[in-house]
């Protein structure tokens, strides 16, 4: 099964699950699988539309429609895709203040990596990440490949508790939590913006397709 053509199969009585077949993560893969699930949510039939790094679940009213249509039509809009006129999303800046108080986990980033705090910032901040999914929590973004160096296994044992804003490394994923919670990520900073605001017309501030560029700053950012 190549990269360009998925697996599609039934999930359950209401959903199908779009598949691609490859290993890690993929941006040409991650790339074509955000125009298609926003192809799909122009779609009137879908209820819910979910990316995440390799695939998209679609769920829909089986009062409305058949299981058989609704494979039927994601087979169609698969095959009429190219066609299709490509959408980008967002570039968001995200300050950053790396380190401290804010990166408690910065120290061992930097023994597993070899590099000082310059070095791993630099690292970090010098490329643009893609928003590949949303959850586990309302805000909290998983984003692309973080750089080999920066790669590091979660805690074995979560901590109660990770302010929102916290941006962290678990194995070669980066990523920021959207809300306080329990979290196991290696935490090397944290944002002020607000990831997740009920106060907001768009509740959320970026979704899966959006670039995140980090922008290294000084912890002026929270006086």
């Amino acid at each position: 099964m190549s990269s360009k053509t998925p697996t599609i199969r039934r999930y359950g009585d209401s959903a199908i699950l779009i598949d691609y077949d490859v290993p890690g993560y993929s941006d040409r893969v991650h790339t074509r699988l955000n125009h298609l699930a926003r192809t799909l949510r122009a779609q009137t039939m879908w209820q819910e539309v979910v990316p995440s790094y390799k695939s998209i679940l679609c769920v829909f009213d089986l009062a409305a429609i058949s299981l058989t249509q609704a494979q039927e039509k994601i087979e169609e809009t698969l095959k009429n895709l190219s066609r299709s006129p490509k959408t980008k999303g967002k570039v968001i800046e995200i300050p950053v203040v790396y380190g401290g108080q804010y990166g408690p986990d910065m120290a061992a980033i930097k023994k597993s990596s070899g590099l000082n705090q310059s070095q791993v910032i630099d690292l970090h901040s010098g490329q643009d990440y893609r928003v590949c999914m949303m959850g586990f929590i309302p805000g909290f973004c998983f984003l692309s490949e973080v750089p080999e160096s920066l790669q590091h296994p979660r805690h074995d044992t979560p901590r109660a508790n990770v302010p929102a804003g916290s941006v962290g490394i678990a194995g070669w994923q980066t990523g920021i939590y959207g809300l306080d919670s329990p979290g196991g990520w290696q935490i090397i900073g944290r944002t002020p913006l607000k990831l997740f605001d009920t106060t907001r017309e768009n509740l959320f501030l970026m979704e899966a397709g959006d670039t995140l560029r980090f922008i290294p700053s000084s912890k002026a950012l929270f006086s």
